[in-house]
């Protein structure tokens, strides 16, 4: 294996790109040359695939020469298209061979195509494979290349592929073009890879990938150990972008050792959960949990993790603790500076990372410093005198060479000599040197950055940096040109050992004493010189950030001697006392839970630009007008005991108001309405805030948010033009009107909230005239009864929310909003025909007697994808008739209305409907005519519904149907002709099926499992064992039936929490001899109480249950609530194994 390995890596130069082919063809010329092939390969070369093609008048021996193998090796895809002869031609069979032993020793992607051969011809070597082969054993005496023909054969006709006739039915054009786009996937997570990152990347890739070793089934662990800046992470990072398709799950967990130490292990579990599971938003309680988590979730799926930078062996066992924590085949790949923790959590093997060659590192150094891979005329001399003194290290290369970019022959002279007096090991002082080719204000910066704000948001880092008169947006852009910094994803990032080295400069400030240092960072210092009152004139910024709240013991004079302090940052430490005194010179003073209720009377703040005070104890900032005018951000979000603000006359300049749930705040004063620098005015949840200023003028104001303030009853007036406000939030005020004019105002407002308002009567006509609102939400306006019948003029409107108000006539010009994508009604329920009255059943009269909400012609609205209009107490002949014409329709909502037909309403017409919901449409009788391509279909508590029970068979598309308590729909008869129906739909079903892990399921009342389902059990679950003989080529997949109770079991906890059943969790699992794979079919009912047995069937497609050998089954169900698994509530179950010829006898027979 080793010699095979090193003859692969030393086939071409370690300086020439590995993958010099984007793909590799492999074919049989005779079968397919004229035709699949060469249109396959023009529909490459259309895209700028870069496609090698064998050329048949080449010569050819016995076996494949030199050159084509390889072309082989460096292909990075291989597309073997297998046809009738393939197998005939020892020359295709060698190929074969040769791109599996790529495939396993460096990666490469293979994609079989079976052209007019069916996958399992060419696995079992049957038909013409089989005459061919017992040719081949009949003139080659070499059994042991014909047996690696044979391994190759089943190895490739496994991999998911392409079947011609089967996909996109039989259009080869199609299928052509499904391949193409693929490819053009595949590559794209590999284009990063060019100019000087590529440099030196593939030789390491290689001898990785031949330690990696894909082409085993063990759990391997492989370590990536080297110093600092040697490039561990590019080529872990290289190889995950070339192999992860190769798994079922997989994920790149960067800078392991920081992030642990800032947000904790837990948090990267819940990473690796949520990545590979694909679960948004998974939380764990604490890292124990996680551990047991991994081991359970994990342990049958095949992964790929890279874990960066560990530095602590907790870190390995939390994170990847044992073999047996993850599924057959899983690599876990560990990069870190610390060969013992490889050693102690025995990883093996274990890849030492080298140092570029002298050629690979002036490679490297020439694309920074020219931007070409060689130096330019008469500075090659220079360039390998700098190569030189950095040691060939990645990171110095890459540092250096943007330093000198662009640089005339004087300033490389300089730099050189000035490199020459630098020790050569010292990688600290080598990344220094950048940091001395900064300005003093750059320098600041960027020690500033390593101490504090390495990995924040870029716009943060701005604000912050600009109140020290550092000019940020110049002086960052400068750093990113160095090399020293970079932005990803709106953050500013560092690598750590450029980071490591601007803290080391600050350290050498004062080695042993970190009093007199000009940044604190470190949770020990920081005790130390607060506790001891060691802290010096020296300190310019002070950062506590601790992950968890921790007692934190200072003194009066604590903050004393600061006196060029201009950033203070404590965050999670609890102080029994606040200081008596803040230096003068503080920029931004950023204290969380800040423990006085004033800031001391010595503290002028005159040179104060931010202040961030959240649940601090402060009662008020400052009495009377304070000049503060350099003051521009002030947040003093959730300080419960703050009653009112300050005199906002004094500052000027002020951008960002933050007073969020502020629940004592009573009053804003009113010169808050007239700070013509403000952008954000944020008073969210200010319950008790009963006073704004009754006039406003802010003209830089973007966003207002007075949401939750539930007393304000009153909307300021607005003096003149404010054109910079896009959005306003109002949600759940008070406010009865809105004066007449506001509107005129707010000429470029985009999103306007009025949810929940319920004093809200009206709205004035001027809001039509907001020619820029795109979302409008009036839901929850109860006493709002009429819209503006000029609506139809808000020509951008793209979303209109007016749930649950008193609304009972939509404006005839709504058929204007030719931009409206949703439109929610719901809950409208119109005008009632007698008397209103207090007592409950009286309103409950009033709602059944009533007229429903009028609808107009909507049919202009051409865009509009979601209609809701549930709860409207819609009628017979209510719902337009033009309600067909709304192409781009795809969801519609007509539950809990009173209608016994929608027949009239032409739903068949909205071709583009995939949904449709008719929930607890009580008095409905028949379902209307749907669209040939609906998917879904709900219509649960539709107790008077009846419908033909073929309804699966006639919408061949139809996977999700619910009919809970829908008890005149069927006959338990007829309940079996469905499900019976909906199993013959699974031959049209086909074409989906090879290209999409297809599921439906249909739920409806009943107790019957149809007798053809071979395997049955009475139960909470099911497992049975399957015979020998199974498994052929038309099996298709799994049909699931199950009876589950109406009421499920619970205990007087669940009982008392949880009363109401929410849908019925099925587990479905496929075991092997060697690995499980879970088939989950998720939630299959709607959130409904039931009210009888029901039946649910449904259909697991072979491609999601497919492991080596399948040998058992076992399914389970649980009932589900809001907070815990309640007991399984199934009590039958069948199961049935679904192959191809038994539908088509089914759909014959039909």
């Amino acid at each position: 294996m080793a010699s095979r390995v090193k003859n692969i890596a030393s086939s071409s130069s370690v300086c020439t790109p590995k993958w010099n082919y984007d793909v590799f063809l492999s074919f049989r010329g005779e079968d397919v040359r004229k035709n699949f092939v060469d249109f396959l390969y023009s529909a490459l070369q259309q895209k700028g695939i870069y496609t090698y093609k064998d050329d048949e008048k080449l010569e050819r021996g016995i076996s494949i020469g030199p050159a084509l193998s390889q072309a082989i090796e460096e292909s990075r895809i291989a597309i073997i298209v297998f046809s009738e002869n393939y197998a005939s031609s020892s020359w295709c069979l060698d190929e074969l061979a040769k791109i599996i032993e790529c495939n396993r020793l460096l990666g490469q992607t293979i994609l079989p195509v079976f052209y007019d051969v069916d996958p399992s011809v060419v696995r079992k070597r049957k038909r013409s494979f089989s005459i061919a082969f017992a040719k081949h054993e009949d003139e080659i005496k070499d059994k042991e290349r014909i047996q690696r023909w044979k391994d190759a054969l089943v190895i490739a006709a496994s991999i998911s592929g392409w079947d011609v006739p089967n996909t996109a039915n039989g259009h080869e054009a199609e299928c052509i073009h499904e391949i193409v786009e693929i490819i053009m996937a595949k590559l794209e997570k590999v284009v990063a890879i060019r100019g000087e990152n590529y440099v030196g990347i593939d030789s390491r890739v290689r001898k990785l990938n031949a330690l990696i070793n894909l082409g085993s089934d063990d759990v391997c662990f492989v370590g990536i150990w080297g110093m600092s800046g040697i490039g561990k992470t590019t080529i872990a990072r290289a190889v995950f972008d070339r192999i992860s398709t190769h798994f079922e799950g997989s994920i790149f967990l960067h800078k392991v050792r920081e992030d642990s130490q800032r947000y904790g292990l837990k948090n990267l579990q819940e990473k690796i959960l949520s990545k590979i599971l694909r679960t948004k938003n998974l939380r764990i309680s604490d890292y124990y949990e996680g551990l047991n988590m991994m081991k359970q979730r994990l342990c049958h799926k095949k992964v790929l993790i890279v874990l960066d930078d560990i530095d602590h062996l907790d870190q390995l066992e939390h994170l990847a603790g044992k073999h047996d924590w993850f599924g057959a085949g899983s690599r876990v790949i560990i990069t870190t500076k610390d060969k013992h923790l490889l050693d102690a959590h025995q990883v093996e093997p274990i890849y030492e990372v080298e140092l570029l060659n002298e050629y690979e590192a002036i490679q490297l150094f020439s694309w920074n410093a020219f931007k070409k891979n060689y130096p330019a005329k008469d500075y090659e001399e220079l360039s390998t005198q700098i190569v030189h003194y950095a040691g060939c290290l990645p990171l110095a290369l890459k540092v250096l060479g943007c330093f000198l970019c662009g640089r005339d022959m004087v300033g490389w002279i300089s730099e050189v000599e000035r490199l020459e007096r630098i020790p050569e090991n010292e990688i600290m002082e080598k990344l220094k040197l950048s940091f001395n080719g900064l300005g003093e204000s750059e320098k600041e910066i960027f020690l500033d950055i390593a101490c504090f704000f390495e990995g924040t948001e870029r716009d943060y880092i701005t604000r912050v940096l600009d109140s020290f008169d550092f000019y940020p947006n110049i002086g960052i852009k400068v750093l990113i040109e160095k090399a020293l910094v970079n932005v990803s994803e709106g953050r500013i990032l560092m690598h750590p050992l450029i980071q490591e080295m601007g803290r080391h400069i600050v350290r050498q400030e004062a080695p042993k004493d970190p009093g007199k240092q000009s940044r604190l960072w470190v949770e020990e210092d920081i005790r130390h010189v607060l506790a001891r009152e060691k802290v010096t004139e020296n300190v310019k910024g002070l950062w506590l950030d601790l992950s968890t709240p921790k007692y934190l013991l200072t003194t009066n004079e604590s903050f004393e001697k600061m006196e060029k302090l201009r950033l203070l940052k404590i965050r999670n430490a609890c102080v029994s006392r606040g200081p008596n005194r803040i230096p003068n010179e503080i920029r931004w003073l950023d204290w969380h839970g800040y423990p006085s209720k004033f800031f001391p009377d010595s503290f002028q703040a005159e040179k104060l630009v931010g202040l961030e005070l959240q649940y601090s104890r402060i009662i008020q900032l400052w009495k009377g007008i304070k000049l503060l005018d350099k003051l521009k951000f002030i947040d003093l979000s959730h300080s419960q005991k703050l009653i009112r603000t300050l005199d906002f006359t004094g500052i000027p300049n002020l951008e960002r108001l933050i007073l969020e749930d502020c629940s004592s705040l009573i009053e804003i004063h009113p010169s808050a309405g007239h700070l013509k620098r403000l952008q954000l005015l944020n008073l969210r949840n200010c319950t008790n805030l009963r006073s704004l200023p009754k006039r406003i003028f802010l003209e830089r104001l973007e966003v207002m948010i007075l949401s939750g303030c539930s007393k304000v009853d009153k909307f300021p007036k607005i003096l003149g033009t404010m054109d910079c406000v896009i959005e306003v939030y109002l949600k759940a005020t008070s406010l009865k009107e809105l004066p007449p004019s506001t509107f005129e105002h707010l000429p470029s407002l985009v999103l306007l909230n009025l949810s929940y308002c319920k004093n809200l009567t009206s709205l004035p006509s001027s809001i039509c005239g907001l020619k820029c609102l795109k979302v409008l939400i009036l839901s929850g306006c109860s006493k709002l009864y009429e819209l503006p019948e000029e609506l139809g003029q808000i020509e951008s409107l793209q979303e209109l929310y007016v749930d649950e108000t008193a609304i009972s006539k939509i404006p005839s010009s709504i058929v204007l909003l030719k931009n409206l994508k949703t439109l929610s009604f719901k809950g409208c329920k119109g005008k009632a025909s007698q008397t209103r009255s207090l007592s409950s059943w009286m309103l409950r009269k009033k709602c059944e007697n009533s007229t429903g909400l009028v609808i107009p012609s909507i049919s202009g609205l051409t865009s509009l994808k979601y209609l809701d209009l549930s709860d409207c107490n819609l009628s017979d002949g209510v719902i337009p008739c033009d309600l067909g014409r709304l192409c781009s329709l795809e969801r519609l909502n007509l539950g809990g209305n009173n209608f016994t037909s929608i027949s009239a309403a032409n739903i068949k017409s909205l071709s583009r409907l995939f949904s449709l919901n008719l929930v607890g449409c009580k008095r409905l009788e028949m379902l209307p005519e749907l669209p040939l391509g609906i998917l879904e279909v709900y219509a649960d508590n539709c107790t008077l519904l009846k419908c033909e029970p073929d309804i699966p068979h006639k919408y061949k598309y139809l996977h999700r149907v619910s009919f809970t308590n829908c008890f005149q729909l069927l006959d338990n008869q007829q309940n079996s002709y469905m499900v019976e129906a909906a199993f013959k739909q699974l031959r049209p079903l086909k074409v989906l099926l090879v290209s999409y892990y297809f599921r439906f399921n249909i739920c409806l009342p009943g107790r019957n499992i149809p007798a053809w389902f071979t395997y049955q059990n009475s139960g909470p679950s099911i497992e049975i064992e399957l015979p020998s003989n199974w498994y052929n080529d038309k099996f298709m997949g799994f049909a699931v039936c199950v009876v589950f109770d109406s009421t499920p079991e619970c205990s007087s906890w669940s009982c008392t929490y949880l009363p109401k059943f929410q849908g019925l969790y099925i587990k479905f699992i496929v075991r092997d001899q060697e690995e499980e794979v879970d088939c989950s079919m998720g939630y299959i009912v709607t959130k409904n109480e039931c009210h009888s047995d029901h039946t649910f069937l449904g259909f697991v497609p072979f491609q999601v249950c497919s492991p080596n050998d399948p040998t058992c089954i076992e399914a389970s169900a649980f009932s589900m609530g809001s907070f815990s698994e309640m007991s399984a509530s199934a009590k039958a179950w069948g199961i049935h194994v679904v192959y191809e010829e038994e539908v088509d006898q089914n759909v014959t027979h039909e």
